[in-house]
């Protein structure tokens, strides 16, 4: 596998210290001095046995797990490329899936790496129209290579491949012209109407979400839910993405969690992908309530009614629009749907407790 610094990205040095420059993010990331030797050396272009081999020269013991660490770091954050191109074989298996509007291509030219990474995106097959987007996913020198429509491959660590490409995909969506906006909210169907949960990182949007598949409603989507030019939404049904704190607490949910293979999420986070019982079917739904999480160690679980205009400052507050770009009339929009929704804040320590009350205010009872 030959590898090298993606295009406007360099090597500096300041005051000796060496340090990689992106022009395209404009950054600067610093390095020791063996990562600076590495930096060096991808700027020609090197293959990877190559460079494995002239670390160890110079003293590292088994360079290639610290060269696939270091590798995959900067590969994912855009600075590194495989020069290779696709394998030219046929692939392994072909994955046609359609998610958000837009459809796509997998091809898998490795089984392992198809036994991780396929089953993440079964629920989504579809046959039909052709893919506008073909995604090649390999394995060379033990690292699994990503290349979007014959584009310089993106290398990381197999565990992180079925992640990756589920940012991926979820990145392309966003990028579609069918979409009004897409907003950082779970979703979740009761009584034919849209529950949006809301939450900074670490709140539980996903946990909650899973808890509540076991509890009548139905699922849409963990973390990304879009909003067409009419106000109504659809969850990206990707599968959820379960942190390692939370395998325990939902195992009543999902039955052979403990089972499933783990992941490793691009930010370390360990996550498994359970299915989900029962899974909207991508119609879309009027936003029913918005909910914004308030976790907390102690005290009874309670709903506080809020604004719709603090709600609605929630949900835009991470939300990117197609034309990456708020336009009055998109406000409009979500102004109209923000009003006609039951906004609550939801304050919690126990996800029974939780559930009940989201339970009780869904089906119109006094809470």
């Amino acid at each position: 596998m030959m590898l090298r610094l993606s295009h406007g990205t360099s090597i500096v040095f300041i005051d000796g210290q060496p340090l990689i420059f992106s022009s395209g993010s404009q950054s600067l990331l610093g390095m020791n001095q063996i990562a600076g030797y590495v930096g060096c050396r991808l700027e020609e272009g090197i293959p990877f046995a190559q460079l494995a081999q002239e670390v160890l020269e110079r003293g590292f013991a088994e360079p290639r797990a610290m060269l696939r660490a270091v590798l995959a770091n900067w590969s994912l954050r855009g600075l590194v490329n495989a020069c290779d191109p696709p394998p030219s074989s046929p692939p392994w298996s072909v994955q046609r899936i359609a998610i958000g509007g837009v459809r796509f291509a997998l091809r898998h030219h490795d089984r392992v790496l198809a036994a991780r990474v396929a089953p993440l995106f079964t629920h989504l097959e579809a046959g039909g129209e052709a893919a506008a987007i073909t995604y090649d996913l390999w394995q060379d020198d033990g690292m699994a290579c990503l290349s979007r429509d014959g584009e310089p491959a993106s290398v990381m660590q197999v565990a992180q491949a079925a992640p990756v490409i589920k940012a991926r995909i979820a990145d392309d969506i966003l990028k579609s012209p069918v979409w009004l906006l897409a907003l950082h909210a779970g979703c979740l169907h009761r009584n034919g109407k849209a529950l949006l949960i809301l939450g900074e990182p670490g709140a539980g949007k996903t946990t909650l979400t899973s808890w509540l598949t076991g509890q009548g409603f139905v699922y849409g989507g963990d973390d990304i839910t879009v909003a067409g030019d009419d106000g109504r939404v659809t969850g990206l049904p990707f599968l959820p993405s379960v942190k390692s704190g939370a395998w325990k607490l939902l195992a009543p949910v999902y039955e052979d969690l403990a089972r499933l293979p783990v992941h490793v999420r691009p930010d370390r986070r360990r996550v498994r992908f359970p299915t989900p019982r029962e899974m909207a079917g991508g119609a879309p739904a009027r936003i029913g309530w918005i909910v914004k999480l308030r976790r907390s160690r102690s005290g009874p679980a309670r709903l506080e009614e809020m604004p719709s205009a603090v709600a609605l400052k929630h949900l835009l507050a991470e939300a990117t629009s197609r034309s990456r770009g708020m336009a009055r009339p998109s406000l409009d929009v979500m102004i109209a749907a923000a009003a006609a929704a039951r906004c609550c804040e939801l304050h919690y320590t126990r996800l029974d407790d939780a559930s009940r009350l989201l339970k009780l205010m869904c089906d119109d009872e006094p809470a």
